[in-house]
């Protein structure tokens, strides 16, 4: 029996995706990423060669198609929303998987001095905040392990899902909330935010009138980490601290229909 050698062996072509944000045009963003250290996968260009091509890897976004791509750019760490922006196909947007870090800051309503605002430091938490709204078609973001998403000044609101999290959704990834609020979101459990196995932080965060069918109408925790400061559920001190060594399971109500605390 002749054998075909392995270098003669014929391989699928990946798929083609286009991605465009403005005026950068990116081919396949999967393409950025390559297997390394078991299931984890990193970018394997440079950002400096990206920025010289594309110009940043960061990205001002006005409407949910640009919002869309930048999410999905693998290329793109930071993003500056500049205007509330309504989810309109009934989809999450696109998951945050493998290495990726993505930071999201609202920058509605108020200015910030373009060349020292992108540390994060020149902010005015006390000004409206960019609204993310899923018109209760879907869930907002979708993060995981051992991807990395932090947002700044941003409301999720009116996010709906039949599993868990109704507007955000960790499954070993990492998560942070600076001074943002979850409102009238719903899932079967964790109506705001539910952590499985990850990691969530947050600072100066207000969940309000958000709703389970199950458990957790505001946060469903199942292993993991997670710490608040100076955040709040229903205008009440949201006091939480769990570590896998100490506490598996948690949520923030007995279950539908029941206050918090």
């Amino acid at each position: 029996r002749t054998r075909v050698p392995s270098a003669m062996t014929p391989r699928l072509a990946p798929p083609l995706l286009a991605v465009t944000i403005g005026a950068m045009f990116i081919t396949n963003p999967a393409l950025a990423y390559t297997q390394e250290g078991g299931a984890y996968r990193f970018p394997t260009g440079s950002n400096k060669l990206h920025r010289a091509k594309y110009g940043d890897d960061r990205v001002d976004v006005t409407n949910e198609a640009a919002l869309r791509a930048a999410v999905a750019d693998p290329y793109i760490s930071e993003i500056w929303l500049r205007a509330d922006i309504t989810l309109t196909n009934s989809e999450p947007l696109p998951p945050l998987r493998n290495l990726r870090h993505l930071t999201i800051y609202g920058r509605c309503n108020y200015g910030w001095n373009e060349d020292i605002a992108r540390d994060g430091t020149v902010r005015n938490p006390s000004a409206a905040k960019c609204v993310i709204d899923a018109d209760h078609k879907s869930g907002i973001f979708e993060v995981y392990g051992p991807a990395r998403l932090d947002l700044w000044d941003l409301t999720l609101k009116h996010g709906q899902v039949d599993k868990y999290g109704g507007a955000v959704a960790v499954t070993y990834g990492r998560v942070e909330f600076h001074d943002c609020e979850l409102t009238h979101n719903n899932a079967t459990r964790g109506g705001a935010v539910s952590n499985w196995h990850g990691e969530v932080n947050l600072y100066g965060t207000n969940l309000t009138d958000n709703t389970a069918e199950r458990v957790g109408a505001h946060v469903y925790h199942w292993g993991g980490i997670m710490k608040t400061t100076r955040s709040k559920i229903q205008g009440k001190k949201f006091l939480c601290n769990r570590a896998p060594a100490t506490e598996a399971f948690w949520d923030d109500d007995a279950g539908a229909g029941h206050p918090f605390p």
